[in-house]
């Protein structure tokens, strides 16, 4: 017996092509098979070609050839058996076995045979059981190569047993007999993946079964499809799931390997197969799957495009409530020393008076915390954005504070534009700011809703509106939702237990869930950068104090703003915004009772004034207060009194009023201060050592760079930031023996006491 590769290592050209087309093939990628025969033999090897083999079978060749791959033959029979198995007259038993000879199916040879068993010492076959006892004949035996026996007794069976029609079965069924590695590839291109619990392989089977059969299931995969598969699956669902292959070639005129293409293609997706039904090959769609597909909601194609609408009877004209409220924060931390909790949150005492100055919608579920959550997210985007830090004391009792951050003297000269420019990308991305949700939001595992995807989909749809210009937010949510229930939530359609299987549930709750947070974030985010107005149809949802204000908005408007800031990307260099004092548009109103009025929304005046006051509001119309403790505190920060009033001066549309200069002045005449700082204290042994170190060309460098200074004839100090190791080995250089004593007191010898030496100290 030989082997299939064997075979066709012995057949010529034309016998090569013959096997193709018979097995759906077609041609080889460089019209010869006799030099592609590994992919011809990979071919053979699939229960999808076996069917085209039986169905270009004649009757009498089907049966001839299934009596011999029949489980009593195991793809062998004995010559003179068969006859009697097949039940032909001599001339159509002949004829059958003459033509599966020629096609290259059924080969003839004289081999040992014991009993009904094949012995051959040389392939390892010998008898067993009760044939042992029998003589050995050699006999002329029919058989079919065993690497295409089992495709083609499978799928035989089809055709002549009905009960192994795979039409009459559930996709589970179907399944069925695939291996771990089929069913996790079918899961993959679903984006199904095991979340690392154990799962038997008829669970896993089970719970792919049950979310392929979906609906939506079938309308992701065929997204994925090209358009001759998708339009053949189309006509397949319009048939009621059933249609034969023959119907198929006259339809499309698509020939055996075309076909056998998209049957490949279909299978791997589990969503049709092919079998024998009734002796005819078909193409179906599994019973349960098929019954879904009729059975789901009719889901509307939604708009092509936002729906514009006439003006709301009331509107929210959109403002940059972000960054005020990100400068009220900053200004907090010039005018007091906030030092963050063990669990790292604002104290409630500090946090309850800055929260009256904050107009941002309040934030839940952002924290373990039930309030201050809105004053947590902007500390966090404020630290992210590195407009604020964490203080490093130079000593450990000391602890930590907020201060401005690197970037804040840069973010402190960009206008609104590219301010809110930067916010808004950082928003799309951030898992630290959290969004507000919609009125009606009832929560049905929302946690798998990824935030930068609904994001991202609202920006990509707001960009494409004209400024000014109304629009539906029905409209909105209709696009963003389009024909996929998971298109918020790409990670939950992976997760076999809560993906297709759940469908029916998530269209329940869509509109009160997903459909509430995209609202939520076109409301509250998205409205508080500038970015978009809203507008209500009920005349009365302005009413009452903003906070409480809990419709939803029926319709949004970009607003220039919104469309500048969506016009282009970041500039990569910003461009300092001419201050209005330039163009003798003062915004800076400077009164007797030192309150500072600031009337435009003028950030580069804000921050430049947020170093010496207080804040009180900050909007359209910004409030600031001049105080002693204020003043004092921007002299302690390094700002002398000639650039506080000239900075007053220069903003102030009618000048500084007298009283305020001079009480100024004397606020600055009542400043005490003290810095205190740690230094490293070198106590030399002589006078001479100390002259040494300072004249030593070696030690220049180190002299400028770490501020050496003299504090006594043999007594020297240096920043405390010094490495101790690498100065000793300096100072070794020189001659000079350093003992370094550790912080608390003990002298640490790292060489004998020689003539110079150095006593190396931290002085606190």
């Amino acid at each position: 017996m030989k082997s299939l590769r064997q075979i066709l290592t012995e057949c010529t050209e034309p016998q090569l092509e013959q096997i193709a087309r018979l097995w759906g093939l077609g041609e080889a990628l460089d019209k010869r098979w006799s030099h592609q025969r590994t992919r011809l033999e990979q071919g053979m090897r699939d229960a999808i070609s076996a069917r085209f083999v039986w169905e270009h079978l004649g009757d009498d060749e089907r049966l001839a050839l299934y009596n011999i791959l029949g489980p009593s033959a195991r793809n062998w029979v004995v010559r003179d058996d068969l006859p009697r198995k097949v039940q032909l007259s001599a001339a159509r038993y002949n004829a059958a076995l003459d033509r599966v000879k020629r096609q290259l199916l059924v080969f003839e040879v004289l081999a040992k045979v014991q009993g009904n068993q094949l012995v051959d010492h040389r392939l390892g076959f010998y008898a067993y059981g009760n044939d042992r006892k029998l003589p050995i004949q050699a006999v002329d035996i029919l058989y079919t190569p065993m690497e295409i026996a089992n495709f083609l007794y499978a799928t035989g069976r089809e055709y002549f047993v009905p009960q192994s029609d795979r039409s009459k079965l559930s996709l589970e069924k179907i399944l069925s007999p695939l291996y771990q590695s089929d069913l996790d590839e079918i899961g993959h291109r679903y984006g199904i993946e095991l979340d690392g619990g154990y799962y038997t392989r008829a669970d896993y089977r089970s719970m792919l079964a049950a979310n392929v059969a979906q609906s939506e299931a079938v309308d992701y995969v065929l997204q994925q499809l090209d358009l001759t598969t998708r339009n053949l699956f189309t006509l397949l669902c319009e048939q009621d799931g059933k249609l034969g292959i023959q119907s198929i070639r006259e339809f499309t005129s698509f020939d055996d390997a075309t076909l056998s293409t998209i049957l490949h293609t279909l299978a791997q997706y589990a969503i049709a197969f092919d079998t024998f039904s009734e002796h005819e090959h078909i193409l179906f769609v599994p019973h349960d799957l098929y019954k879904n597909l009729k059975e789901a909601p009719t889901q509307p194609s939604g708009p092509k495009g936002l729906v514009p609408s006439s003006s709301p009877p009331a509107a929210r004209s959109g403002e940059t409530i972000i960054l005020y409220d990100l400068a009220t924060v900053i200004g907090t931390i010039y005018q007091q020393d906030i030092e963050p909790t063990k669990a790292g949150m604002v104290p409630k005492r500090i946090a309850a008076k800055i929260d009256p100055m904050l107009r941002g919608c309040p934030r839940t579920g952002l924290t373990d915390l039930e309030e201050n959550e809105y004053l947590e997210m902007l500390f966090d985007v404020a630290q992210e954005l590195g407009l604020i830090q964490l203080s490093r004391p130079s000593a450990r009792d000391i602890k930590q504070h907020y201060e401005p951050g690197p970037a804040l003297e840069q973010w402190s000269h960009l206008d609104a534009v590219e301010q809110t420019r930067r916010l808004l990308q950082f928003w799309v991305g951030s898992g630290r700011w959290g969004d507000v949700v919609g009125a009606n939001f009832v929560d049905w595992y929302s946690g798998y809703v990824d935030p930068k995807v609904v994001r991202n989909s609202i920006i990509s749809q707001v960009r494409t509106c004209t400024p000014n210009d109304w629009y539906t937010v029905a409209s909105l949510v209709d696009i963003m939702r389009g024909r996929d229930s998971f298109a918020l939530r790409p990670r939950q359609r992976g997760i076999p237990y809560l993906g297709y299987s759940k469908v029916g549930e998530l269209r329940k709750h869509w509109d009160t869930c997903d459909r509430e947070i995209i609202i939520g974030s076109l409301s509250s985010s998205l409205y508080e950068l500038g970015i978009v107005a809203l507008g209500y149809q009920q005349s009365n949802a302005l009413e009452g104090d903003e906070e409480n204000r809990q419709a939803n908005p029926d319709v949004f408007m970009l607003t220039d703003l919104g469309a500048a800031v969506l016009s282009s990307e970041i500039r990569s260099t910003p461009t300092i915004p001419p201050s209005p004092m330039h163009n003798g548009n003062r915004s800076l109103v400077v009164q007797p009772n030192f309150e500072l009025l600031l009337l435009q929304p003028d950030f580069p005046t804000l921050y430049r004034l947020l170093p010496l006051t207080q804040v009180n509001q900050v909007g359209m119309v910004s409030r600031l207060t001049l105080t002693r403790e204020s003043v004092l505190r921007a002299v302690a920060a390094g700002m002398r009194i000639e650039k506080m009033l000239q900075l007053l001066e220069e903003h102030s549309q009618k000048g500084m009023p007298q009283n305020v200069d001079y009480t100024l002045r004397d606020w600055v005449k009542l400043y005490k201060g003290v810095t205190i700082s740690q230094v490293v204290l070198l106590e030399v042994s002589s006078e001479a050592v100390a002259n040494e170190i300072f004249s030593s060309p070696k030690l220049k460098q180190l002299v400028q760079d770490f501020g050496l200074r003299r504090l006594g004839p043999c007594a020297i100090a240096l920043n405390g930031d010094i490495n101790l190791p690498e100065l000793r080995r300096m100072l070794d250089k020189l001659g000079i023996i350093a003992r370094i004593a550790d912080d608390k007191g003990p002298l640490i010898r790292f060489a004998s006491t020689a003539e110079k030496v150095v006593t190396v100290g931290r002085l606190r």
